[in-house]
């Protein structure tokens, strides 16, 4: 794939059959954000993108027009995460996370370190015994790099640096309100009670010791109940709620 043209590596996250034989597939790509191109003939077994046009696909494509849906000449396959694909579980997490980085990719910067962490993370999820918590952690850093990081060291509402003792999250507001704020919040506020191990949880994410977090009693620890409040976050961010997230 050396020959002139336009060249871009990317994830594909959503595909379309078109007509008897053209496929319309959605990438997320290095350079430029979420692209929409169009395979035509991939559906042709004899085609020479046959096969490589589907969700979860990491690609190199080469394409010659800078229409709105541009036409791929070329596919060089780059990782299919086939063990990903060949579990259920494993894929239903791995097209959530897709679907939630692609609401947060930007069409008007590079896009390399946040498809590079995507990439890790769905490879992530065949090498641990905990996948909810990969996702907790992609989930936290995903809100943090653009701008919707929670509070969870200080008092949302005085700032004051908040005692080792159970608190309650606002969904509304991402942050926690200390003992004596509590009775602040406003009365359409979703609170929601937080232990010591699950603020753990969070404060380790957010200072990034993961070794914290593996010396922690994971078991007794519901990270698939922390990992639902941080999507509630997320709505509130996006104002909608992922499809994706219904079959986790």
């Amino acid at each position: 794939m050396k020959s002139k043209g336009n060249y871009t590596k990317g994830l594909i996250s959503r595909c379309t059959n078109y007509k008897d034989s053209d496929i319309i597939f959605t990438l997320l790509s290095e350079e430029n954000g979420v692209q929409n191109f169009i395979g035509r003939g991939a559906k042709k077994p004899s085609s020479r993108l046959s096969g490589h046009i589907e969700p979860i696909n990491y690609v190199e494509i080469y394409y010659s027009s800078n229409s709105s849906l541009a036409p791929v000449s070329q596919i060089q396959p780059i990782n299919s995460f086939i063990k990903v694909k060949s579990d259920y579980n494993l894929l239903m997490k791995s097209q959530y996370l897709v679907e939630l980085s692609e609401k947060f990719f930007s069409d008007e910067t590079n896009n390399k370190s946040q498809l590079d962490r995507l990439l890790k993370t769905i490879d992530e999820l065949t090498n641990t015994s905990h996948p909810e918590l990969v996702i907790l952690v992609y989930e936290y850093e995903l809100l943090k790099s653009h701008g919707f990081g929670l509070s969870i060291f200080d008092c949302i509402n005085c700032s004051k640096t908040l005692n080792r003792e159970s608190h309650y999250f606002s969904i509304n507001n991402s942050g926690f309100y200390c003992k004596d704020c509590l009775g602040e919040a406003n009365s359409s506020e979703e609170l929601i009670k937080f232990s010591i191990e699950s603020q753990v949880v969070f404060r380790s994410i957010e200072r990034r010791n993961y070794t914290a977090i593996s010396q922690l009693d994971l078991d007794n620890i519901s990270i698939k109940s922390l990992s639902e409040i941080l999507k509630k976050s997320i709505s509130n961010v996006l104002g909608v709620q992922l499809k994706t997230s219904r079959f986790l």
